[in-house]
């Protein structure tokens, strides 16, 4: 085993950045790549044989990023260039052999799926593998996934006093064929019910697995058994259960990557502080939004009007509810846009208290820098609309936590001043900065 480790030298978003007073007409938001379907496919390609091309629309982001460095340190064949305007990802998966070629350590970098996707994976191998990440990813409760490995015979230890870096070893079910059964928590993430669904090709046995909690991102993980069933799983999801059989991944030549829809509520929020228009590209299918499609629903509640690809401010707009169980990023651009807007209450955000930060705490901390009030009570947020964003006294900590940074930066492109998290919005949308001139 090489003694050869995949990690960047920034681990901590801390470095203070000023952002200039902007007077925008128009802004072109070409919608990134999305980060959960780019990883989920990177993992089903590396244990799959042969070559699949994964084609994006757009720059990868640091979260992509860390998935494929991930990838190449477990022996995964990976080739990257570009190719008429598209950046080509082309994997050579391990196949039946396996992840022969390792690493002593396997860095996750800032992001969470990446993480759980590959604890899955490593939890294969027959040998001590230590996953890390940044400080932020370190930082973050990882027990729903540690306890899920150990039901299946995986040892799991933690090196430090943190949550990273971690030691795992399989592999699964210490390969034993008769059929097994394990609970996961799915209140928390959905993230370790992904991380089963495509590890369980690599699994000795079938499995099935019950759940305990109320699942949430539930559009995330049926995304994850759609694609291992399309690509030669049988996965079945009951009532009280999820039945995983052994199966052999069979992968299409290339697949397309679609846009991080996501990305479309802070294209709004910048069309609400300065009356501009923002004009969208690589919008997905509804059926790959991922429950962000709310946001094209909910338009003219927010006080936008969108027309084809087209943003553009309007006056009237109403307070409304918003369930953001399955589609949770936009808990912080969503509170200013209410904010700012006609008001609203936003719910389903508990599971949020995991993510980079704790997004409940910091969203309402990071507004009130803006001069923003947001009440937290019964488990949602009640935002009172027509409200003024103000010039904070001192630079906003963004919490190593890309979105918080991403609304931040908009709303101080109100005034000008300081941000600490320069280079945040790069774990998802490399280009956030670029298009707003910043």
């Amino acid at each position: 085993m090489s003694d050869n480790q995949y990690m960047p030298d920034e681990k901590s978003f801390t470095r203070l950045l000023t952002i200039p007073r902007i007077n925008p007409i128009c802004v072109d938001f070409n919608l990134p790549p999305s980060k959960s379907h780019m990883i989920r496919l990177l993992a089903l390609s590396s244990i799959s044989a042969g070559e699949t091309k994964l084609i994006a629309q757009g720059k990868l982001g640091r979260d992509i990023e860390s998935m494929i460095s991930a990838m190449a340190s477990l022996g995964v064949g990976i080739e990257r260039y570009e190719k008429q305007g598209s950046y080509i990802t082309s994997v050579t998966g391990v196949g039946e052999q396996g992840f022969t070629n390792l690493v002593s350590t396997v860095y996750c970098g800032n992001s969470g799926t990446a993480l759980r996707i590959v604890m899955g994976l490593i939890a294969s191998i027959d040998r001590p593998i230590t996953v890390s990440g940044d400080d932020s990813l370190s930082a973050r409760d990882n027990d729903f996934m540690i306890n899920s490995l150990s039901q299946a015979d995986v040892t799991v230890e933690k090196i430090q006093t943190g949550n990273l870096p971690i030691s795992i070893c399989g592999p699964w079910f210490r390969g034993d064929t008769e059929s097994k059964t394990a609970t996961i928590d799915c209140s928390k993430s959905s993230q370790a019910l992904t991380s089963w669904m495509i590890a369980s090709a690599l699994f000795p046995c079938d499995v099935i697995l019950n759940l305990n909690g109320k699942t949430v991102s539930n559009k995330h993980y049926l995304l994850t058994k759609k694609m291992c069933n399309d690509s030669g799983a049988k996965i079945e999801i009951n009532e009280e259960n999820i039945l995983l059989n052994r199966w052999n991944i069979k992968l299409l030549p290339e697949y397309i990557i679609p846009g991080d829809s996501s990305i479309v509520s802070f294209a709004i929020l910048l069309v609400k502080l300065h009356n501009c228009e923002a004009r969208v590209f690589n919008w997905p299918d509804n059926q790959d939004a991922l429950g962000n499609e709310l946001l094209k629903k909910e338009a003219s509640s927010l006080g936008v009007e969108w027309v084809d690809n087209r943003i553009t401010n309007q006056n009237k707009s109403s307070y409304q509810v918003y369930d953001l169980t399955d589609c949770n990023d936009l808990i912080t651009p969503l509170s200013a846009i209410l904010a700012i807007s006609g008001g609203g209450k936003i719910s389903g955000i508990t599971h949020t208290i995991y993510k980079e930060s704790n997004r409940i705490e910091k969203t309402i901390q990071l507004l009130a820098d803006f001069g923003l009030k947001i009440d937290y009570e019964n488990d949602s947020l009640d935002i009172e609309g027509g409200q003024n964003p103000r010039q904070p006294i001192s630079a906003v900590n963004c919490h190593n936590d890309h979105r918080l940074f991403m609304t931040a930066a908009l709303l101080m492109s109100k005034f000008g001043g300081e941000l600490i998290g320069q280079g945040l919005h790069e774990v998802a949308d490399v280009d956030f900065m670029t298009r707003l001139g910043l």
